[in-house]
């Protein structure tokens, strides 16, 4: 143990006496505060407005004339999709998901309006984020550093001079790997640190225990991300007999693995399991809800039964003689009815684009970085399964307010003069504002403890690379 300690912190300290490191370090840092301070700017700045709009819509749906049940219905409402609670640090699918959802009778819409279709081109490239710098730029600046961790050493002689005076070598590749940690660990949890804690001072990062809990495990996975990373560095310097051919395999893994892969993985995905467009699946449910009957006509041949039937419940002969409103019953059947249409195909939607998140998550198996991106989105609740469970929750407080519309419709509104009449403005007050409940952190990590696994095993498995590569070759003492 203590040779290993020693091997690291001598890798600690060569790679901070490093001029090279220390102006690389110095530029990813200032990269990193940076994107943190613009992402949690945007993050504040949005959570503010959409939590205000989302008053503004209530208040103006409170404060409306009396009205038509039906017609205040398609007066409609809002409801605004909150930012994730860790988006700041890893936005995900923020820019290119809607931002709200307009509630109204007899259609069940998607997110709209976009940051990604409101802006120009190139900010649909995405934004600069934390998350993007630990994944993508951080590997590098590992690989730089290990690259020369044996292979340079092997050529300058001293390798040789270190395991004849009997020292394990896979305790000195042990301690490079360690060591290469170390320096980035003493680099980089101040940075961390200190934008934990601005963030919470800022109000930018609620202090819930939810909250904090995912935090704590998006750190957890990427020190195992940046573990396996730095293996893989220290493993390819041990093929090499010569540092540079070492750094130009991490260079070309590195566009490979985490530029290459990850784009033909996301390409596979889409034409594997192809989606419709939102012109398609517009459609596809016009057709669908044709087929169902025009609910705003109550002598429709298609709810005949339902006439037989509400006649037949109440112990009368004729529509008139009802005493309640047969229309606001049509109205309130045909809600039914339409809902069951779209939410089966919406839930099929939804599952197409699960394969797809599927096989991409699957690629992780051949690059590290589609892994820790699945497990990083998840916990920060910006990937595909906070969205999906935003809109379920906007649909199901749309059917609610609808069917509480058309429950005023049919107990008071009058069937003579239907249209004519309106309701005291006093019950829309008894309507309660769309409240969005975020899931919570075990609900989240349910959902990407596959990713979460994949780095693991990314991690192990190149640890073990390691220390099998030391034996079969023979370089323990």
């Amino acid at each position: 143990m203590r040779a290993l300690w020693t091997a690291a912190r001598h890798e600690a300290i060569r790679s901070f006496r490093n001029r090279t490191f220390r102006i690389v370090a110095a530029l990813v840092a200032a990269l990193l505060a940076a994107a943190f301070l613009l992402e949690a700017a945007r993050h504040t700045g949005e959570a503010r407005q959409r939590a205000a709009l989302q008053e503004l819509v209530h208040r103006q749906w409170v404060e409306q004339p009396g009205r038509h049940p039906h017609r205040a219905a398609h007066y409609g409402s809002f409801a605004f999709r909150p930012p994730g609670p860790l988006g700041f640090f890893d936005p995900g699918l923020e820019s290119f998901a809607g931002t709200s959802i307009f509630l109204e009778p007899h259609q069940r819409n998607a997110l709209s309006f976009s940051e990604a279709a409101q802006s120009s081109e190139l900010a649909r490239f995405g934004t600069p984020s934390a998350a993007f710098v630990l994944q993508v730029l951080l590997p590098l600046l590992l690989f730089c550093m290990t690259f020369a961790s044996v292979a340079g050493e092997r050529e300058s002689g001293t390798w040789a001079l270190a395991v004849s005076q009997g020292v394990d070598a896979r305790v000195l590749i042990a301690g490079k790997a360690l060591g290469a940690l170390l320096a980035v660990a003493l680099w980089l949890a101040p940075l961390l640190a200190l934008a934990l804690a601005g963030a919470l001072l800022a109000g930018v990062l609620d202090a819930s225990r939810d909250t904090l809990l995912r935090a704590g495990l998006l750190a957890g996975g990427y020190a195992v991300y940046l573990a396996a990373c730095t293996a893989l560095g220290v493993l390819v310097s041990a093929l090499h007999r010569r540092a540079q051919g070492a750094l130009l395999t991490l260079l070309g893994l590195w566009v490979a693995l985490w530029i290459v892969v990850p784009r033909l993985a996301t390409q596979a995905a889409s034409r594997l399991h192809p989606t419709p467009s939102r012109a398609q699946i517009e459609l596809d449910l016009a057709h669908a809800i044709r087929d169902l009957g025009d609910s705003h006509d109550p002598n429709n041949p298609r709810f005949q039964a339902l006439q037989r039937r509400t006649l037949a419940e109440h112990g009368v002969s004729r529509v008139e003689d009802l005493p309640v409103n047969y229309g606001g019953v049509v109205m309130r059947e045909g809600e039914k009815v339409s809902t069951a249409v779209f939410n089966d195909y919406y839930t099929r939607l939804f599952e197409a684009h699960r394969a797809q998140d599927g096989l991409a998550l699957r690629a992780g198996l051949f690059t590290p970085l589609l892994a820790i991106r699945s497990f990083s989105m998840g916990l920060a609740g910006t990937d595909a399964h906070h969205l999906v469970d935003f809109e379920e929750q906007a649909e199901a407080h749309r059917y609610a307010f609808i069917q509480r519309l058309n429950h005023l419709h049919i107990t008071k509104i009058r069937w003579h003069d239907d249209k004519a009449q309106r309701v005291d403005p006093a019950e829309w007050r008894a309507f309660s504002p769309f409240e969005h409940r975020r899931p919570p952190a075990a609900w989240a990590l349910s959902r990407v403890a596959p990713a979460g696994l994949a780095v693991i095993a990314w991690a192990a498995a190149l640890s073990l690379a390691v220390a099998l590569f030391t034996r079969r070759h023979g370089e323990a003492s």
